[in-house]
């Protein structure tokens, strides 16, 4: 790896772990009310991030992801530490890179993101948020966290990564369509 391609790539990490990290932010300040447990949303927004940052940056954005959620974890989570905390991080980081790497061996997301489409989007983000609940509560089962129940929240871990990704992704859908009407640039058309 040349060092401007390593830098390249630290730069990629620092930037997602930074957005992550800001999308939490702005999740607990906004979206507080719809916390399950901790760590289980009914609606999180920055699931929609994670769908982003690794579908642009790939596994940068996934390390990014995994770096934030370390920091995230030892800021706001104190039951969380060790072993446990470093799964945890891997299933927030590396469920969504998992998710775009079978789509893309399915051949439902380009590697270029070229003609990319609202149902690959929902594919997507519905195969995101089956992985991620299922690997966030499957860490927590056998680490037995406190206070955590699988066949209970696994549900609304489901839907609020689910409902948060669609809702992020269509108001980037919107913000690139009035770029599009603004400049005629369809670069991602989503219109299918």
């Amino acid at each position: 790896m040349t060092k401007t391609n390593l830098f390249e790539a630290a730069a990629l990490v620092l930037i997602s772990a930074f957005l992550y990290w800001a999308g939490f932010a702005v999740q607990s300040w906004l979206f507080g009310f719809t916390e399950h447990i901790p760590g289980v949303n009914w609606f999180y927004l920055p699931s929609g991030l994670r769908v982003l940052l690794v579908m642009v940056a790939g596994i940068f954005g996934a390390t990014g992801i995994f770096l934030a959620t370390i920091m995230i974890d030892l800021l706001r989570m104190p039951d969380i530490r060790g072993a446990t905390m470093l799964a945890t991080a891997l299933a927030s980081g590396f469920g969504a890179w998992i998710a775009l790497w079978v789509l893309r061996w399915k051949g439902v997301i380009p590697a270029e993101l070229k003609g990319l489409t609202t149902v690959a989007l929902l594919q997507f983000s519905v195969l995101f948020s089956i992985f991620n609940a299922f690997f966030h509560q499957s860490v927590w089962l056998l680490s037995k966290r406190e206070g955590s129940l699988f066949m209970v929240d696994i549900w609304p871990m489901f839907v609020g990564d689910l409902l948060g990704a669609v809702a992020f992704l269509y108001v980037l859908k919107l913000a690139l369509s009035l770029k599009k009407a603004r400049t005629g640039n369809d670069d991602w058309d989503l219109s299918r």
